[in-house]
């Protein structure tokens, strides 16, 4: 299939602090992120609060500036790019964000939210702007007699159906989704990510999917990226391989089952998360790892093919020993 997106060792570097009696500190909160998406996929990508997957999410855009790393679109090379450029790139990449209540300008009615991407590369005016804003509420599954309605006066679903629906006004190949449903009702959870599948299918769009939520990952995704601490430590290149990660298979076992009879229990991870600013010497999550060696304390281990896909651990767990807990995840779905 045709590469979309092609992301190699893409880094983001932040400094804080600095004076006269003080240095600056410095945090990669993106580090050596490498990955392809490829036309129609979607790609998901996990981890817990902090790790960067928002970060990566608008380098990918170029909404802020990475610190090194390359960046391919279509074959067009991102970080070559002007703003002018950009600006026109971007009309095929588009972003959905994760708070739906705060992505809206309160003073805009939905029409003119909509239609504000319309309006900025001079796509429609007039009665055609509003036949484009007509179709695209209808198309998201909105009443187009919203369109003069202001934000305070819709629910979050609706708000989020509208951010979808400002998206898809450019017509992108690639929609780039901040946690999309984090901020929303279980119920209606499942109506956007129903309402995701069905424009996937009808627009052949590819996402970019950022979620903490894996069991939600592992049945909307066709792959799933897993990060921690700003590195990719593994890449699951179906939601049917099994995980090797030992971080891994700690997110695969907090995961809610709701049967009782197939809840298994839970070893919290103990101890404590390292400061971005002050990682150790070795494999970030060693403090936190049960099988970890004095290798890992001392060397950051490599994302390479260990098995069947890249793993970035030097002690791989078996595949047999978690088999059963990613088959139990296929189940509940």
């Amino acid at each position: 299939m045709t590469k979309l997106l092609e992301v190699r060792d893409l880094t983001k570097r932040f400094e804080s602090g600095g004076g006269i009696f003080s240095k600056a500190r410095a945090m990669h909160a993106v580090q050596g992120v490498s990955f392809d998406i490829e036309q129609g996929k979607v790609v998901g990508v996990v981890g817990e609060s902090g790790c960067g997957k928002s970060t990566l999410a608008r380098l990918i855009l170029r909404l802020i500036e990475p610190s090194s790393g390359q960046l391919h679109f279509k074959g067009n090379d991102l970080m070559a790019q002007s703003k002018a450029q950009m600006r026109d790139l971007r009309k095929q990449m588009q972003m959905v964000f994760q708070d739906p209540y705060s992505s809206i300008d309160p003073r805009y009615t939905v029409a003119e939210a909509i239609s504000e991407p319309l309006k900025i590369h001079r796509l429609a005016k007039g009665d055609a702007l509003n036949e484009a804003v007509s179709q695209l509420l209808t198309k998201v599954g909105l009443n187009p007699a919203l369109a003069d309605s202001f934000p305070h006066q819709l629910s979050g679903g609706q708000k989020q159906r509208i951010g979808i629906a400002r998206a898809l006004a450019m017509n992108p190949s690639l929609l780039v989704l901040d946690e999309p449903t984090a901020s929303l009702d279980v119920s209606v959870q499942a109506q956007i990510i129903s309402l995701l599948e069905k424009l996937r299918n009808e627009l052949n769009l590819t996402y970019l999917f950022i979620s903490h939520d894996l069991s939600l990952v592992n049945y909307f995704c066709d792959e799933i990226i897993v990060m921690y601490l700003g590195k990719v430590v593994e890449h699951l290149p179906t939601t049917e391989t099994p995980a090797q990660h030992p971080y891994t298979r700690t997110l695969l076992d907090s995961t809610f089952e709701p049967d009782p009879n197939q809840r298994r229990e839970i070893n919290a991870l103990e101890g404590e998360v390292p400061s971005p600013f002050d990682l150790p010497l070795g494999c970030a999550f060693a403090a936190r790892c049960e099988y970890a060696t004095a290798q890992c304390h001392t060397q950051i281990p490599e994302l390479i093919e260990q098995t069947n896909h890249p793993v970035a651990c030097h002690n791989p767990l078996a595949i047999e020993s978690v088999a059963p807990v990613l088959e139990g995840q296929q189940n509940a779905l």
